[in-house]
């Protein structure tokens, strides 16, 4: 097991990160700064900071914060869950280029045939590294050719996993990285990137916040670098039966979401609130978008497209820890899990 720790508390990493974004900046660039600027007793409570940190220390405790070991890129290698080619971890303590961290964007939405967000946190840490040693952009090419590699080597290494421990539908960690169909993988790709050919319509990573195109090809945001550091239970450690996410990760996925899109959010709050009474159906959370969305409402959504968004929201939710899913009789129900509401709330608290 790579010995993965935290040298802060999640929940002041957390704040940190969150204030961070909210300069749009990445979380160590953000800690220095805080410490080189001169901060009065109110800026000090704010920002969590111990009072008489300096420079040299904050940089410090930036660095073990986000400690990974040196020795995780050969454990990685080791290990049944890929190698240093697939995932491309050679330079993993590098810093790549970063770009800007774009703010909100009012109406844009994931895309909702892209139902998992475990295959996006592989290809960030698969662009991390290879912008880690040139500190250029990835060219879309070279880029495009490795995720689908990786998509394919990644996705047919956890199938076997998910077999070996008998996971069953909506647990498998294999789902989303398309490892079976090439078609199918090519689709991926493209909604995770965008489609080659220099088309003007924003891709997966770059709607949620986590990289931007360049005339030279992708780079990571700020905030795709914080999430592409962060140790994960599936590829840095071996916790085969854990979820995708730790719960630094989660927090950090859903504050993309909530600071980004907000009618990704509130497409999700329509269906959190619907499950505070307990257990429903898809029929009345179906039935609770329509009255939000539908038909009539200012949307004027199809039938058609509310489902597909009530599948997409509730399949990524579930992948975050928010919601349970379950068989009751002949039917499926959902529910919230019994720390939902306070992450979802801790998510819309105001940094500052």
């Amino acid at each position: 097991m790579v010995d993965v720790t935290l040298s802060v508390d999640d929940e002041r990493l957390i704040k940190w990160i969150q204030a961070a974004q909210s300069n749009r900046m990445n979380v160590e660039d953000w800690l220095i700064q805080s410490a080189n600027s001169i901060l009065t007793d109110n800026q000090r409570e704010s920002a969590d900071l111990p009072p008489t940190i300096g420079n040299k220390n904050i940089s410090g405790l930036a660095e073990r914060a986000w400690d990974r070991r040196s020795k995780a890129g050969d454990d990685m290698a080791e290990r049944d869950l890929g190698n240093r080619e697939s995932l491309q971890l050679v330079s993993i303590r590098g810093e790549p280029v970063t770009g800007p961290n774009i703010g909100r964007l009012e109406n844009e939405m994931l895309p909702s045939g892209l139902l998992r967000l475990l295959p996006m946190k592989h290809a960030l840490r698969l662009l991390w590294s290879m912008s880690s040693e040139t500190r250029r952009s990835v060219p879309d090419g070279e880029f495009r050719s490795a995720l689908n590699q990786m998509l394919l080597h990644n996705g047919a290494k956890l199938a076997s996993e998910d077999d070996r421990f008998g996971r069953g539908r909506g647990e498998r960690l294999a789902a989303g990285f398309s490892h079976l169909d090439d078609d199918a993988r090519s689709r991926t790709v493209n909604w995770m990137i965008g489609a080659p050919g220099g088309s003007m319509k924003l891709s997966a990573m770059e709607i949620i916040g986590w990289s931007s195109k360049d005339g030279e090809g992708h780079r990571l945001t700020p905030h795709g670098l914080d999430l592409a550091r962060l140790p994960n239970p599936i590829i840095d450690r071996d916790l085969a039966h854990e979820g995708p996410f730790s719960p630094l990760e989660r927090t950090l996925i859903l504050g993309s979401i909530h600071h980004r899109l907000p009618m990704e959010w509130k497409i999700m709050r329509t269906i959190i609130d619907g499950m505070r009474g307990g257990p429903v159906g898809n029929e009345r959370l179906d039935a609770r978008m329509a009255r939000k969305f539908g038909e009539g409402t200012a949307f004027n959504w199809t039938q058609s497209i509310l489902q597909l968004r009530r599948v997409a929201a509730v399949t990524r939710m579930s992948e975050l820890g928010l919601v349970i899913r379950r068989r009751d009789g002949r039917k499926t129900v959902s529910e919230l899990a019994d720390d939902a509401i306070q992450i979802v709330d801790f998510t819309e608290k105001d940094p500052n």
